[in-house]
């Protein structure tokens, strides 16, 4: 029911003239038509984020319907840090990424980004209660974008659940 959508990508979920849209329309109408959540926080990801004016502009149109979980940024940055000093690598720059899946128990990340993907996966991060997410990276992926992915802090529970 949440999914976390990395920047790279918010123009081809919401840009219906971008060139990637066919492949991640059905995020898109999850979000928009369906159950889905934008979870989101973090420094980096606002920075990002505010950069692209027209798409941040949007993510506070969804605020207001109630299509987003926003995090605590002090924790995201927090885990953020964290999460650099577990992994060093000169090709790991999603650390934030990370930190929101950390903060959030999400278990679904939006992202095309295929030298991200690994990182964003790498068992060294999650233990406990928080599951590795899972990636939506194009149509063949819209399985995932179903209720078993309900993050607890879009249900307000306690234990992540994963499908």
């Amino acid at each position: 029911m949440c999914i976390i959508i990395d920047i790279n990508v918010f123009a081809d979920v919401f840009n219906k003239k971008s060139t990637f849209h066919i492949e991640f329309t059905p995020v898109r109408e999850w979000i928009i038509k369906g159950k889905g959540k934008i979870v989101y926080g973090g420094s980096k990801y606002k920075k990002e984020l505010r950069l692209a004016v027209k798409y941040f502009k949007l993510l506070v149109e969804l605020e207001k319907i109630n299509k987003t979980v926003k995090l605590d940024d002090a924790e995201v940055d927090k885990k953020e840090r964290e999460v650099a000093e577990t992994k060093k690598h000169h090709d790991f720059n999603d650390e934030h990424l990370v930190a929101m899946v950390l903060a959030s128990g999400c278990c679904l990340v939006c992202t095309k980004d295929s030298s991200a993907m690994p990182f964003i996966k790498d068992r060294i991060f999650y233990s406990g209660t928080v599951k590795r997410p899972r990636i939506y990276s194009g149509k063949k992926n819209k399985d995932l974008l179903n209720d078993s992915n309900i993050a607890p802090i879009c249900k307000l529970q306690k234990t992540p659940r994963c499908g």
